[in-house]
């Protein structure tokens, strides 16, 4: 129960460390360091080995990590070419099938684009997008999800709402909260923990407080532009823009926003280079010395 905290990919730091020789050490490594939770890629194609997968079940296991993996960038479900949604298709099972070898339930992918630039584009994909996931529900093994994440250019789907949407109309998916992609797609709109928290509040309002045990959560500092997002940052970056001035949302009041819900979640870091020191930092904020 309560949040779990973890990292995405391999970090730098994994690299350095004493662990680095064989990257199923992963698991040990995260554990030395009290995370909870990895989230491997698989951004640019499906391609663990079943063998390794089972490898890595196991030791996920033994060392008291979760796993969710990350689906392809290449899934397009909105797309008007019907071969391209057909081939989305087809990665979302390559990933349903990896996570049952991994033992992991969740599954996060990107919305993609909209046909077109229209606010009438972005319905057509929208309703395109649902219609694919539903056709795919019967091949879907109970116990697996579907994360659609909060999109961080303006131009792609993925506003809040328009995850929420997916989630209240695909029975298998839940949302999936990049808090830096929903700073930068709003042009930074979250500065403090008020309007942190008034995410959780539009979610609860749109699919009832259960979400809160369903949510999975991304969190780390971002720069943005006109566009949204512009490029990951670390919680210690300073703004060049604004002098001495933090990049957000900032790992402190994501905190002070989180600490007043009841959630039962796994937030992954994804701070630039130091996925492991910012999931760290927001552990020790939320639960202490007590890690």
């Amino acid at each position: 129960m309560g949040i779990k905290f973890g990292v995405a990919g391999f970090p730098p730091n994994f690299g350095k460390s004493p662990y680095k020789s064989k990257r199923e050490r992963i698991f040990e490594w995260l554990h030395s360091l009290g995370l909870d939770w990895i989230e491997l890629q698989n951004t640019y194609g499906v391609k663990m080995p079943e063998k390794q997968a089972v490898a890595y079940r196991k030791l996920a296991e033994e060392y008291g990590i979760g796993i969710s993996i990350h689906a392809p960038y290449y899934i397009a479900f909105a797309s008007r070419n019907l071969d391209v949604v057909e081939r989305s298709k087809r990665r979302m099972l390559q990933c349903v099938h990896l996570a049952q070898l991994l033992g992991s339930e969740r599954i996060i992918f990107h919305p993609g684009y909209p046909p077109g630039k229209t606010q009438e584009d972005r319905r057509i994909g929208m309703a395109r997008m649902i219609d694919a996931l539903q056709e795919l529900e019967p091949q879907i093994p109970a116990g697996i999800y579907v994360y659609p994440e909060t999109a961080g250019k303006r131009g792609q789907l993925g506003s809040v709402d328009e995850i929420l949407e997916i989630c209240g109309s695909v029975k298998y998916a839940r949302p999936c909260l990049d808090m830096a992609h929903i700073h930068a797609f709003q042009m930074g709109s979250l500065e403090n923990a008020c309007s942190i928290l008034g995410i959780f509040s539009q979610a609860v309002n749109s699919l009832g407080s259960n979400v809160l045990k369903k949510l999975h959560i991304h969190m780390y500092p971002v720069e943005y532009d006109h566009n949204g997002e512009k490029k990951h940052k670390a919680f210690s970056d300073i703004s060049d823009v604004e002098a001495d001035m933090p990049y957000h949302p900032t790992a402190e009041n994501f905190i002070a926003a989180v600490s007043k819900l009841e959630l039962d979640t796994v937030v992954v870091c994804e701070a630039r280079d130091t996925q492991d020191v910012g999931a760290i930092l927001m552990k020790h904020l939320l639960y202490g010395d007590t890690l």
